[in-house]
């Protein structure tokens, strides 16, 4: 593998993020004890604000994405067995050989550079194979600097190929395009997955959710990749009344976790959440729950570790554990294709749902 070149010099938070930052975590200070961040993302938020001031915002993609859903694996992680097995070998060797003679990518090591490139390639491979029209119609943005692979002279990630996947998981439902409108995501990181959706679906509206820095991150992020979309930046307020008007002719906005208490009924058809209840303590699950029962119309999509552990809360939370309203009607609960550790479920939520069973 060719030695990568260093990251570019950056001011390490670019204008304005420095202020959206403090006036986030000034907010998040007083909410209830249900939406504050674990032990375990108070740790995490330590060492990505360390990784914004010394690589900046500018580099997020190689730095905190890896605190949100960007693997670098061994050679025999599930991920990669899975991915071998469903693919050509003549695949999987070129995929290799490109992989031994991309550069790497700092800050990323040698090693983890090689993971990262080789993994990238089979789940891009393999998500080509399965829907080759979808990975058509996307390409890695290049806000974020993202580790420098291409694919047939366009970049590629594995972010990318796994919200690619996520969302054809999610728009199995029957009638997806003619009721859903409006998209909720719960813990979107810095955006991947409302990218694909946005940018697939330009006619969305999608609301972000989620803890500084994340959100900070999510919202410089989209409004720089959108920037003709009405964007509802995120600020505090106490009624819903207060910013009613701009919030429902907004088609991106970001709040953060308490202030989904202050929605209307029905004010979203389909709920996202995609590995972060499954870092929660139960009882802040239950909460989540409670919330979606309320606001959310039509569907909401889980894709959660089958069993996590929860560091420093000594909390193990299991499949069997999510609260899932007996009203809901069950679409499928399955195991992740790729990442087999994880289970993936959509439901029907709209009150008239079939009552549905939980998976034994």
């Amino acid at each position: 593998m060719m030695a990568g070149k260093p990251l570019p010099p950056t001011p390490a938070r670019p204008s304005g993020l420095n202020e959206r930052l403090a006036e986030m975590f000034a907010a998040l200070k007083d909410a209830p004890r249900e939406v504050l961040p674990s032990k375990y993302w108070e740790e995490l938020n330590k060492k990505n604000l360390t990784e914004l001031d010394e690589a900046g915002y500018a580099n997020f993609k190689r730095t905190i994405a890896r605190s949100y859903f960007t693997w670098i694996v061994t050679p025999f992680d599930a991920q990669i067995r899975f991915l071998v097995s469903q693919l050509p070998l003549w695949t999987v060797a070129a995929t290799a050989a490109r992989s031994l003679l991309a550069s790497a990518h700092p800050p990323l090591s040698w090693k983890q550079s090689l993971s990262y490139s080789f993994l990238t390639g089979l789940l891009w491979e393999y998500a080509t194979r399965l829907d080759p029209g979808l990975l058509n119609r996307l390409e890695e943005p290049r806000e974020g600097n993202p580790p420098a692979l291409t694919k047939n002279g366009k970049l590629i990630s594995q972010d990318l190929a796994n919200s690619a996947l996520e969302y054809r998981s999610i728009v199995a439902a029957p009638v997806f395009e003619d009721e859903v409108r409006t998209v909720l995501e719960l813990g979107p990181g810095y955006g991947r997955t409302a990218y694909v959706f946005l940018t697939l679906q330009p006619n969305l509206r999608y609301i972000l959710s989620d803890i500084p820095p994340a959100l900070a991150i999510s919202e410089r992020y989209l409004s720089t990749l959108f920037p003709t979309r009405r964007v509802f930046r995120f600020r505090p307020f106490e009624t819903y009344a207060e910013v009613q008007a701009e919030f429902e002719s907004a088609q991106i906005a970001f709040l953060e976790p308490q202030q989904l208490a202050l929605l209307p009924d029905n004010s979203a058809d389909l709920f996202v959440n995609i590995s972060s209840l499954h870092e929660m303590r139960l009882d802040q699950i239950a909460y989540y729950f409670q919330i979606v029962r309320r606001i959310v119309r039509k569907y909401a999509y889980l894709k959660e570790w089958k069993e996590s552990r929860i560091p420093f809360e000594e909390i193990i939370i299991r499949e069997a554990d999510y609260p899932i309203p007996a009203e809901w009607k069950q679409l499928y609960w399955r195991t992740c294709a790729v990442q087999n550790q994880f289970f993936e479920a959509l439901f029907n939520v709209a009150a008239d749902a079939r009552e549905s069973s939980r998976p034994p």
